[in-house]
């Protein structure tokens, strides 16, 4: 008889797990449908001519440079120019030239303007090193998913937490490390701005074609938060004219837009 309840509870103790995994799979799902469901919805609003900010967005700060036109912007013919964010996803006509140098995958590009911002640097004794460059969509999507995870684990609702998370980790698809042309420095650390290194490359990075891509002062309009380890490579002659009318690439997309359409 012992032997007999024995089984049963070995087996009511595995359809427990069973159901336990169901549970969780059925939510991990729910999750990424809602995060889906928030880009796409995002797309949506900016298609119908409404700019509404979704929950995910980071909120509107009066104080911030307005932002571009409603509509979303046109994509330059300038592959460095090339806008990749939560209503830009890459062209189909972009050709990546991925490469492994420096621990990391990136566009062979910006491998030489890196090399010399790097050894610049070096000599003035500043140390960069990359944490992060090309990432493929199926990547960008586990990392979406660990941190939509972590902040679960927080004791927050689900919608929270695809909420929080996609303000620091980019859904799959609206992240600009596909394009290869974008870099993370020195670990990813929140407190990387302030530091010897941070204030170098804000002084010296648009000599080297990169500029800081998610600025402090222009939350509003990258709907990014602050990141001041993420640089994005643009050319020399975009960057230091980036860097002189204090744009980020979003403006200065739609400045050389409406610059180009006045000339023509």
């Amino acid at each position: 008889m012992y032997q007999e309840k024995n089984k049963i509870r070995k087996v009511l103790s595995a359809f427990a797990v069973i159901l336990v995994e169901l549970a969780l799979m059925a939510a991990t799902t729910a999750v990424f449908v809602m995060a889906f469901e928030r880009v796409d919805a995002k797309r949506a609003e900016v298609a119908a001519g409404s700019r509404a900010p979704a929950t995910a967005v980071v909120q509107p700060d009066p104080n911030q440079t307005s932002q571009p036109d409603e509509q979303p912007l046109k994509q330059s013919d300038d592959w460095r120019l090339v806008l990749v964010n939560y209503d830009h996803e890459l062209p189909d006509t972009f050709e990546t030239q991925i490469v492994h140098e420096y621990n990391v995958d990136m566009d062979s590009r910006i491998v030489e303007p890196y090399r010399q911002m790097h050894d610049a640097a070096l000599k003035d004794n500043i140390k960069l090193w990359l944490s992060s460059g090309y990432r493929n969509d199926d990547r960008q999507q586990r990392l979406y998913e660990e941190e939509v995870e972590a902040y679960y684990r927080t004791g927050i609702s689900y919608e929270e937490a695809v909420s929080k998370a996609s303000k620091s980790v980019a859904p799959p698809g609206t992240s600009e490390h596909i394009t290869g042309l974008a870099v993370d420095l020195n670990g990813v650390l929140e407190n990387f701005g302030g530091t010897k290194e941070s204030e170098w490359l804000l002084a010296h990075a648009q000599d080297y074609g990169f500029v800081l891509r998610y600025p402090e002062d222009k939350q509003n309009i990258t709907q990014i938060k602050y990141e001041a380890w993420h640089y994005r490579y643009v050319g020399v002659e975009n960057a230091k004219k980036m860097k002189e009318l204090n744009m980020c690439l979003e403006e200065y997309v739609d400045y050389l837009n409406k610059n180009q359409t006045a000339s023509h």
